[in-house]
């Protein structure tokens, strides 16, 4: 039987586009480059939990209370609490006013340029 010219046999096919290596080594190069998002991904994902500041005080507290144990944590937040947080109130209430005052004054700034539109 007489083949047509517009019929391609398999070894044409490879001849034409390079064989089945080329494809092999596509699929492979895809299948590396899909597990590398997937991997970059879930890196991603827990970087972003980790640097929550919850994440990063949870994370601190735990490493500190398995290396110095309970107790001396324990007294360690105490001294946090009653000693040092008293004396830093005043500058945080401080920061926070002067804070509010900057945003204020963008707020301004931001409704003059809206109403000059």
């Amino acid at each position: 039987m007489a083949q047509n010219e517009t019929e391609s046999t398999w070894t044409q096919w490879e001849e034409e586009n390079g064989g089945n290596r080329n494809m092999a080594a596509g699929a492979i190069l895809a299948s590396a480059l899909a597990a590398g998002v997937d991997a970059y991904l879930l890196r991603r994902a827990r970087r972003e939990e980790e640097r929550t500041p919850a994440g990063l005080a949870g994370k601190a507290y735990e490493r500190t209370r398995d290396v110095v144990g309970d107790a001396r944590v324990e007294a360690g937040r105490e001294f946090l609490v009653k000693k040092v947080m008293p004396e830093f109130k005043p500058a945080l209430l401080a920061i926070l006013d002067e804070l509010e005052d900057v945003v204020d004054t963008a707020f301004r700034r931001a409704e003059k340029a809206v109403k000059n539109l």
